[in-house]
């Protein structure tokens, strides 16, 4: 079975063949291959499609607490790409950060700016998503994830821009900004690692097609101990 092919891999044992994972949200091909409108299925279409295509493990991120409901109350533009090649499944992208200074970007505190649930809260609440959409994805490993592991939290607010001039003009405060998005960080991956997820999906944007956006020992000293704090509660 494509799960227990998933785990195996996972954990680096012999398996009969190679497993994979996939991302697929093409319209017309989930349409030609699960033989179903992903309009009017798009779920049912999509599991069909990973089975047929003997896919073993699914991508899979969930954020409940997102950088764009501030964004949009801040007045930031957002469109729909009408040419997406994925029409069921569209792209959003952010076109505008009415971000207008500095202090904009470092005073933010989501501790104070947002409703952060309780931890009890938060594993209740990520136990049922997932448990819901494992119950899709019948054949294949369902991780747990996050698309904002540490960094991504402020590009997805504030805008690369932003961020990278706020680190290099205010490097002592941008540390304590950085910190209180892992420490919001840190209590999720205190409720996933109660959970029942077998694995885990840990994104985040450091590097862009001409590079790094911060020189490695830079990452090393401020990004990187996150990381580790971050994933060591999770293996926990």
């Amino acid at each position: 079975m494509c799960y227990e092919c998933a785990i195996s891999t996972l954990y680096l044992e012999e398996s009969d063949k190679v497993a994979q994972v996939e991302f697929i949200q093409h319209t017309d091909f989930v349409a030609k291959v699960s033989g179903l409108d992903p309009f009017k299925h798009s779920e049912e279409a999509l599991s069909k499609t990973y089975d047929r295509l003997d896919l073993d493990m699914i991508w899979f991120t969930y954020d409940p607490l997102h950088p764009w409901s501030s964004a949009k109350s801040r007045g930031d533009s957002f469109v729909v790409r009408a040419d997406s090649w994925s029409k069921a499944f569209p792209t959003t992208w952010h076109e505008t950060f009415k971000v207008e200074t500095l202090d904009d970007v470092l005073d933010f505190n989501p501790f104070e700016a947002w409703e952060i649930p309780s931890l009890d809260e938060l594993i209740e609440h990520f136990q049922k998503t997932h448990s819901r959409v494992q119950s899709v994805y019948k054949s294949q490993l369902v991780p747990g994830g996050t698309y904002l592991t540490c960094f991504m939290w402020l590009i997805m607010l504030f805008g690369l821009r932003w961020t990278i001039k706020a680190a290099y003009y205010e490097p002592k405060r941008f540390k304590k900004l950085l910190d209180r998005f892992g420490e919001l960080s840190l209590l999720q991956a205190k409720a996933w690692a109660q959970t029942d997820v077998k694995a885990f999906i840990s994104h985040d944007d450091i590097c862009g097609t001409q590079g790094p956006f911060f020189p490695h020992e830079w990452m090393r000293k401020h990004l990187f101990p996150w990381y580790k704090r971050l994933w060591s509660e999770l293996k926990s």
